[in-house]
């Protein structure tokens, strides 16, 4: 999978590979070709003199030097100098050290297409700058200027086959645009020449872009960024763009240049991965949602939402173990509705289940935080109150009783009233024996007439 470098990790990476793009350079047959052809000796001394310009190249592609302040290059030049190396040799040498770099990077799956561009841009100018150094070494009457500028024609050449190229004059009118150019927007080359550069933009790019990239380039600095541009036929492509200006003697602006690299496809795919990152996070929401609600509905009662039975003998056993443990007293409060069958019978199961739901929010809304409150099943209900005596306990029933009394509940005439059983943990209970205890002292209340509160004894 191809990884996108900034330049600090390029940095780095140069300096981790500088073995291996030595290696590579060296292997390479047209290096060989030129060494063999002028019998130049891969000596030690020799071999150290071309470690230490791969090491002055690495260190003006890392943007730590120029070439011109690397001391070693005239000692290199000198001793292709001495073997009759031509300027054209120097070239090939260039080229295959940046290709050797490049083999590096792909080898290891990383890539930037403005780091790319930059290289281009950094060779060029140590081409330039070699070949005029060298020009001085060499005697002869050779027209070394015109050799150098062979020497850039073909640089420029091999740059212009690679690279979506074009050219504008300061005011953004279009001077030059390479076959790639002209291929990837669909225009022909005199439909571009002298037109602005605005012709391929994209009405979906920001104004602010253009914006930064304008203020930039005038400033007299080289701007890059991922632009979206429209061909000739409405349709959309995507290039990672470096904008160089270029400069005349007395440093004015003359042109800029573009070099460009699609990346169409690359931002498609990254376009479709972000639409399935959205996709899977809505269904992941989507079960984390549906999971709630099973969980939500395992241990809460269906019709008035308290916890259910099974939730509650879960909790029940938890607290008794907590209380013993800490010594902390726990009381258990059953009641249930007074003949309630009768007003299902009368009223209907529908307007039973509504009285139901009405009392449970009335009762929910007058325990404590900590009561646990649960439909045990059909009218009857518990709650749970731990660090509660059993007068405590007795009190809050009690003011239960009271409310439900003096509430009134839609469909029926008559006051619906409530019977209460309580019963204190002790230290030899167990859930089973405090539940009896409690069941048996309701029983008592309806005994003795319902719309009672009865403690155990």
């Amino acid at each position: 999978m191809i990884k996108i470098i900034n330049s600090e990790e390029f940095s780095y990476f140069l300096r981790v590979h500088r073995n291996e793009i030595i290696k590579q350079w060296m292997s390479k047959s047209e290096v060989q070709n030129v060494l063999h052809r002028h019998s130049l000796p891969i000596i030690e001394k020799n071999t150290h003199l071309f470690y230490q310009f791969c090491d002055c190249y690495i260190s003006v592609i890392e943007w730590r030097a120029t070439i011109s302040e690397c001391q070693i290059k005239i000692d290199f030049l000198q001793l292709l100098n001495n073997y009759n190396v031509t300027t054209a040799d120097l070239f090939t040498l260039i080229i295959k050290l940046k290709n050797a770099i490049e083999q590096i990077i792909f080898e290891n799956g990383n890539l930037s297409f403005a780091l790319h561009s930059e290289i281009d841009l950094l060779t060029l100018q140590m081409a330039n700058d070699l070949a005029s150094n060298f020009e001085s070494m060499i005697n002869g009457n050779k027209n070394y200027k015109s050799e150098n500028s062979n020497l850039l024609a073909e640089y420029k050449k091999a740059v212009d086959l690679s690279n979506i190229v074009s050219k504008t004059n300061p005011k953004g009118v279009i001077t030059y645009v390479n076959d790639k150019f002209c291929e990837i927007s669909g225009y022909a080359r005199d439909e571009l020449i002298g037109k602005p550069h605005n012709i391929i933009r994209h009405p979906d790019m920001p104004r602010e872009a253009f914006k930064d990239l304008w203020d930039t380039i005038k400033a007299k600095k080289s701007w890059n960024g991922i632009v979206t541009n429209m061909k000739k036929d409405g349709s959309t492509y995507i290039v990672d763009t470096t904008v160089i200006p270029i400069l005349d003697v007395d440093g004015d602006v003359v042109e800029y240049i573009a070099i460009r690299h699609d990346i169409t496809e690359l931002e498609q795919t990254k376009q479709q991965l972000r639409n399935i990152n959205k996709a899977m996070k809505y269904k992941v929401d989507e079960l984390y949602s549906m999971t709630n609600a099973l969980e939500q509905k395992a241990y809460k009662d269906n019709l008035t939402g308290i916890n259910n039975r099974e939730n509650f003998e879960d909790i029940f056993a938890i607290e008794i173990a907590s209380a013993k443990q800490n010594a902390l007293p726990l009381t258990l409060i059953i009641f249930d509705v007074d003949n309630f069958k009768l007003v299902n019978d009368t009223y209907g199961h529908q307007a039973g289940d509504i009285i139901l739901v009405d009392m449970v929010n009335l009762i929910s809304n007058n325990i404590k935080k900590g009561d646990i409150f649960a439909r045990w099943g059909g009218e009857e209900f518990v709650i749970l109150t731990p660090m509660t005596e059993i007068v405590g306990a007795s009190n809050l029933a009690e003011n239960l009783r009271k409310l439900v009394q003096s509430h009134r509940f839609n469909y029926v005439e008559n006051e619906i009233t409530l019977s209460f059983g309580i019963a204190q943990l002790t230290s030899d209970d167990t859930k089973i024996t405090l539940f009896e205890k409690a069941d048996e002292a309701l029983y008592q209340a309806k005994n003795h007439g319902r719309n009672k509160v009865e403690i155990y004894k």
